[in-house]
């Protein structure tokens, strides 16, 4: 009885999420993953939001289950910020291109950590990424600034430093600076959002930790990056 069951409901699932959400079901791209415990590699109940850019005109939220598990239904051709928060963690938060990240299967896996965010904590903003050379933020980043500063709302005596890192290419004293201004910005952002400019130190790395050291478009951009570090929680 438990695998007639299973097999109706694999069957009538793309009916459902056409009706239920009105996409044409060669529109639809599932996205599934499942949310862990950054230290203890555990299982945590989460709440995943999704919101279409850039006007929020489809939203939603689902709960991951005992597992950690979540699937959701996004649209192709189309861009989304996801959240994802569970009690007592760091919030995760991303920009999706769906076309550029589904495979042909219409697909995407998401497996997310969350930090708890101890003292000497690291974590990296996911979408704050620069142009070669540059250290202007974009609208396309403050979401996950914005989420920051919420995170230190909630928690007044937080201290954090900004930790600015570049490509390993080109003059290294040119790339120290680069990603001190980078980091300025950041600061800048935040301290304008009102959070204490005394709750918050920066640092300058240049290309001296990169992510990988692979000779590619991608790996350059992944290292031209901001990551932030926890001094002091409470």
């Amino acid at each position: 009885m438990n695998k007639i069951l299973i097999v109706f409901l694999i069957i009538l699932l793309p009916i459902m999420v056409q009706a239920n959400t009105g996409m044409a079901p060669d529109t639809i791209v599932t996205v599934s993953g499942k949310v862990i415990s950054e230290d203890s590699k555990e299982p945590l109940k989460a709440i995943v939001e999704y919101k279409k850019l850039p006007y929020g005109s489809e939203i939603g939220a689902i709960s991951s289950n005992n597992d950690g598990e979540f699937i959701i239904y996004l649209h192709d051709n189309s861009k989304y910020s996801i959240k994802v928060d569970s009690k007592g963690f760091f919030s995760y938060f991303e920009e999706l291109d769906v076309n550029q990240v589904m495979g042909d299967d219409r697909n995407i896996t998401m497996n997310i950590s969350l930090g708890q965010g101890g003292v000497d904590h690291v974590f990296r903003l996911h979408n704050l990424i620069f142009d070669a050379g540059k250290y202007d933020i974009t609208a396309a980043s403050f979401g996950e600034l914005d989420n920051l500063v919420a995170r230190l709302n909630e928690n007044p005596n937080m201290e954090i430093q900004l930790e600015g890192h570049t490509e390993i290419l080109g003059n290294a004293n040119l790339n120290m600076k680069l990603s001190q201004d980078r980091v300025n910005s950041v600061k800048n952002y935040l301290v304008n959002k009102g959070i204490n400019p005394d709750r918050i130190k920066t640092k300058a790395f240049g290309g001296t930790h990169p992510i990988s050291e692979e000779d590619t478009p991608e790996t350059h951009r992944l290292n031209r990056r901001v990551e932030v570090r926890i001094l002091k929680v409470g």
